[in-house]
């Protein structure tokens, strides 16, 4: 595509959506074209349409690939940057809270919604409900990171999982709405996953082959009982038995959300800030921390009588494997903003599914500023680039492998700051996050390295990643079936053109 291809868009796209909803700026486009990691997609204009008509429109005028982004605050794995030259479909603008049902929670919104949005709108109600929340920006888009299958807060924690109804454009303008919301005045539209026949969600998620432009999302009672158990272990050994009986109580139902364990260098991150040097050595790590890996699991119960065996029951299994452990509990009758425990513990804002900016400090963790009041890690030169590996629910398979992990990291002189999130009864995502700082000359180069040892280490044990950064979408070991060639079908037939977030998710068969 050519400078004048992309400008022509442009001005078939102002008389869609108004010249004031289209931009060309230069100074804007750099911005959009900038991630926290080096990037070669640049964003040649941005047109903000403000209905799902307007989006029908710009797609069937495209002929110039688009790239659809709501928050764009998916920092670490690309911001907004498109993986190819695009113009930047910014959804924005679609902000509305189209429906809300407080007795069968679910509540419908456009894609321009924000966690911070919803809490929000949710506090102005007193709502007995709350939304999974995500340890990211309050300002992300509460269907996109859905879609993209990001994990939050909850019960309802695998998001992608509790998302149905959606309305998708496709990149010929016509209109998909998934289940039996296909069905007009269904009665079970935003309540039922499937519906009745082949289920179309899945296409949509992880994926370019259409714009969701509204969805409903199923939301969880606030607990009227709520446990917060913190737990540490001192050595590495300590770990595998420690997961195994997570595993044992996720499969048993007495945990219902996620637990979290951060190894010494992540929690570290969070409290301090190291703009140069090598990485901590292992023992300066522990002088200032203290235990090796450290904890959160929640119990979320209906009365106290329930959350009280709950809590037995987990201490029996987590006690006797620990260096440390801490229980919390609240009961009550909680309401949005009048939450159980109080808010101002990042965590516990957390489990209570209140958005905060707490966790994005350890982005500037190697930045030689501190983090600004609005902290936006684009603007800002921060170095973020995350792997997101999925891996068996076995402690000792887990333990192997994030010693390799750190091994990987240190090697490539940077600080091993590892997540385990047990997010669901039988696997764990093992979150490597290689933070630095962008100022300086080679670190792009040396991160990018980095993250493609991470990729290739995980994947030689059958260890692949279950969420792609933009630098890991062509990455992947070749498949052993016909998916990229079925794939690729489907791609020809719902999007002709290919004018789609090329690059984005597609798996083109090899040549």
């Amino acid at each position: 595509m050519s400078p004048g291809d992309f400008a022509a868009f442009l001005a078939r796209a102002a008389a869609v959506v108004g010249r004031e909803h289209v931009s060309a700026d230069t100074a804007e486009l750099d911005r959009l074209s900038t991630a926290t990691f080096a990037t070669r997609g640049r964003v040649f204009g941005r047109v903000s349409p403000g209905s799902p008509a307007e989006v029908c429109d710009l797609m069937r005028a495209a002929n110039v690939p688009l790239y659809p982004v709501s928050g764009g605050k998916n920092w670490g794995l690309g911001s907004r940057v498109p993986p190819r030259d695009a113009v930047l479909l910014d959804l924005g603008r679609l902000n509305r809270i189209v429906d809300f049902d407080e007795d069968l929670a679910t509540v419908t919104l456009e894609p321009g919604v924000t966690f911070r949005q919803l809490h929000a709108f949710l506090c102005e109600r007193g709502s007995r409900l709350f939304a999974a929340t995500t340890g990211g920006s309050p300002d992300g888009s509460v269907i996109a990171n859905a879609l993209e299958r990001g994990d939050g807060s909850g019960p309802n924690g695998d998001r992608a999982l509790h998302l149905t109804a959606l309305e998708v454009v496709l990149p010929t303008g016509e209109v998909v709405h998934t289940g039996f919301d296909r069905f007009q005045g269904a009665s079970t539209a935003t309540l039922h996953r499937y519906g009745v026949g082949p289920a179309l969600d899945g296409l949509f998620t992880q994926s370019n082959l259409g714009v969701v432009t509204r969805a409903t999302v199923w939301l969880a009672p606030l607990p009227r009982f709520l446990g917060a158990v913190r737990f540490a272990v001192a050595r590495d050994s300590e770990l595998g038995p420690v997961l195994d009986a997570i595993r044992r109580l996720r499969l048993d139902g007495t945990l219902r959300s996620a637990v979290g364990v951060w190894n010494d260098y992540r929690v570290l991150s969070v409290t301090e800030r190291r703009p140069a040097g090598a990485p901590l050595s292992r023992q300066a790590v522990a002088e200032r921390v203290g235990h090796r890996w450290f904890g959160l699991a929640s119990i979320y119960a209906g009365s106290r009588k329930l959350g009280e065996a709950a809590v037995d029951h987990v201490e029996a299994e987590l006690r006797p494997l620990v260096t440390s452990l801490d229980t919390a509990v609240e009961c009550g009758d909680p309401r949005a903003g009048h939450e159980l425990f109080p808010t101002d513990d990042p965590a516990l804002a957390f489990l209570q599914g209140v958005p905060h900016e707490a966790s994005l400090r350890s982005l500037y963790y190697r930045k030689r500023e501190d983090p600004p009041r609005q902290m936006d890690p684009d603007r800002d030169g921060v170095g973020a680039l995350w792997v997101s590996g999925a891996l068996p629910l076995r402690g000792e398979v887990i333990v192997r492998a994030t010693t390799e992990v750190e091994r990987v990291m240190l090697a490539h002189g940077f600080d091993p700051l590892v997540v385990l999130l047990c997010h669901a009864e039988r696997t764990l995502q093992l979150l490597p996050m290689i933070v630095f700082d962008r100022e300086h000359a080679d670190a792009d180069a040396r991160a990018l390295a980095c993250h493609d040892a991470l990729i290739a280490t995980l994947a030689a044990d059958g260890h692949l990643p279950q969420r792609l950064a933009l630098p890991a979408m062509g990455g992947l070991p070749p498949p052993r079936d016909d998916f990229s060639a079925v794939l690729a079908r489907l791609k020809q037939a719902l999007d002709p053109l290919g004018v789609l977030a090329p690059g984005r998710y597609d798996f083109p068969p090899p040549r």
